[in-house]
């Protein structure tokens, strides 16, 4: 016996097509049409939600807020660079190891050195060799961190002079590349 669906979907049992019933076929190709026709809609749902979210993200206020991060983040990874190789304990004694170790070169005899003392003894060599390093390097880190600062504000100069009515192309225009003089590539 032939199998009929009636308009509210119910599958019946007919010898002849009843007035208004479709056949399996039929109802298989209105089944697959409605599901195109519902899965159309869901694309262009998406699309146009795609559209809305790309239309915010290249808004120029966006794109300058983003160039912003990159700078300041590419400036953060260039300058962790430099003392990457030291505990995190270590660097915060860097500034006192510094203020000792000037003390001391500038009057051996009565500076008070505990931190270039215990290291310098740590190390086995005498307090002034281990001032004089200490000081060779905070000036080095002075230089590197200076040059990769500098050109921090620079990339931040160069996206202020843009103006307020900088378009998103011209923000993304400003490449962002950390380097050190004399290094021969680039921190970030």
């Amino acid at each position: 016996m032939p199998v009929f669906y009636s308009p509210t979907g119910n599958c019946e049992i007919w010898e002849q097509k009843p007035d208004g019933y479709i056949t399996q076929e039929e109802c298989d190709l209105a089944r697959a049409a409605e599901e195109a026709a519902a899965e159309a809609q869901r694309a262009a749902e998406e699309a146009a939600a795609e559209a809305e979210r790309l239309a915010e993200y290249n808004k120029p206020e966006n794109a300058r807020v983003r160039k912003y991060a990159e700078i300041n983040e590419g400036c953060q990874a260039a300058l962790a660079a430099l003392t990457a190789t030291y505990p995190d304990r270590e660097l915060l004694t860097f500034d006192k190891q510094e203020a000792e170790a000037r003390a001391y070169l500038s009057d051996p005899s009565s500076a008070t050195t505990p931190i270039l003392t215990a290291i310098a003894q740590g190390r086995g060599i005498p307090v002034d060799e281990l001032a004089q390093k200490i000081i060779a390097k905070a000036d080095a880190f002075a230089l590197a961190s200076g040059a990769l600062i500098g050109q921090r504000q620079w990339y931040e100069d160069a996206l202020e002079s843009l103006g307020p009515d900088a378009t998103t192309a011209q923000i993304e225009d400003i490449t962002v590349s950390y380097s050190l003089p004399g290094a021969g590539g680039s921190a970030s």
